[in-house]
């Protein structure tokens, strides 16, 4: 429970240790088995066999701790203590970084203002799978993945990131983002798809909170209900607008709407992703094509009947022709077929980069065989190895595991 969970934070944590008891109850029992008759002894006995396993048990549960999440480094996936958004025009509320100065901020999905909660929510609750011994540290950090997120530091100073990179590998840059061994860092984390906590998205845009739909498509009809049926082959396109310049046309921004109230460069975003629900009458075939970093990419698939797509550009391939640019992302036609579409969403992945202030001529890193490269998945704000450099292997005390969230 939160009220039993100790502070870990993205810089700071304050975490308290309860082993003075089993000490002090096994002091007073060896002072007991001299002065008791026997039959009390035995009481004892068994009362010291209860304070003994009761003390094991707490042994055992110092190696599986529990954490609240204190700051932002981490946000959207984990979050510390925050307040609520609530934009009424959209019907969405979403968390934000807690400021007593704020009671309203722009929804980031309509640019309309947005009332904040007053109250404070409370923070993710994340297990720390940690280890006793040194042996046993260095046969867990051998098992660590790129993407795995884990507690660093010491119980009186613990952060939690993600890893980047592991032992051996070579962190360099291209352009403001960072690779590990050639391969952008979040295209290698995406190849472990069973991580402990997965790499969030970033949703920007929901068709069905639209009355008036950002899509355009003259083969394309837009129900009341907001589905969307395919009359023919042509293109429905996704016009984007930037709150940031007042619902004008514009690119997609690498925009954190948790971090109400900071002033930064705006990266255009390099990675998006496509998700609808698809009903189709007799076997279909769709394209989806995305506009990334001045290339048109896209993705053909296959739909029977009725089912969810999830389209990542990471795994589009480059394709000669569609009417796809900075302001329009995204496009989509049906190939075969008739096709409905509802609940529309377009999001954006996170992309793990350099910020303005970083020092470039740090890179390229190669990682000595008990170093690790971390970052936090709020790139704009967090503390980790772009500040402070690679960790050591003895400073990393276990796999973190999401426990509650809010």
């Amino acid at each position: 429970m939160l009220d039993h969970a100790r502070k870990l934070s993205n810089d700071d944590s304050r975490p308290l240790g309860e082993r003075a008891a089993a000490a002090s109850l096994q002091k007073d029992v060896s002072r007991l088995n001299y002065q008791v008759p026997t039959f009390v002894t035995s009481i004892v006995l068994v009362f010291a066999a209860i304070v003994i396993g009761w003390a094991g048990w707490q042994r055992g549960m110092e190696s599986s701790f529990r954490f609240a999440i204190y700051g932002p480094s981490m946000a959207p996936t984990l979050l510390g203590e925050h307040q609520i958004a609530n934009c009424v025009a959209c019907d969405i509320d979403w968390p934000v970084v807690i400021s007593d100065e704020l009671d309203s901020v722009t929804c980031f999905h309509c640019g309309n203002q947005a009332t904040v909660s007053n109250s404070t929510h409370a923070a993710s609750v994340v297990a720390v799978h940690a280890h006793e011994s040194v042996d046993a540290a260095r046969l867990m950090t051998s098992a660590l993945r790129i993407g795995d997120v884990v507690a660093i530091g010491s119980e009186g100073l613990m952060r939690i990131k993600r890893i980047a990179a592991l032992p051996g590998d070579i962190v360099e840059l291209s352009d403001v983002s960072l690779l590990v061994n050639g391969e952008a860092i979040q295209e290698v984390m995406g190849v472990a798809g069973d991580l402990h906590v997965p790499v969030p998205v970033l949703l920007f845009e929901m068709d069905k909170r639209r009355k008036l739909s950002r899509w355009r498509g003259d083969g394309w009809q837009r129900s009341q209900q907001r589905i969307w049926t395919s009359i023919g082959h042509d293109w429905l396109v996704y016009h984007h607008r930037s709150i940031h310049q007042r619902n004008q046309p514009s690119c997609i921004w690498d925009d954190y709407p948790y971090n109400v109230g900071l002033s930064r460069k705006l990266e255009p975003a390099r990675r998006l992703a496509w998700n609808a629900n698809v009903v189709c009458t007799e076997r279909g075939r769709l394209e989806v094509v995305f506009w990334i970093d001045g290339r048109m990419v896209g993705v053909i698939c296959d739909v029977d009947g009725q089912c969810e797509l999830n389209i990542s550009s990471d795994d589009a391939v480059v394709v000669e022709a569609a009417p796809v640019s900075a302001e329009r992302p995204v496009a989509i036609r049906v190939l075969k077929g008739s096709v409905q579409l509802s609940c529309l969403q377009l999001a954006r992945q996170i992309e793990y980069r350099l910020r303005p202030h970083d020092d470039r001529s740090h890179y390229p890193i190669r990682l000595g065989s008990k170093e690790y490269f971390v970052v936090g998945d709020n790139v704009p704000v967090s503390l980790d190895s772009r500040d402070y450099g690679v960790i050591q292997e003895r400073d990393i005390k276990g796999r973190v595991e999401l426990v509650e969230s809010h």
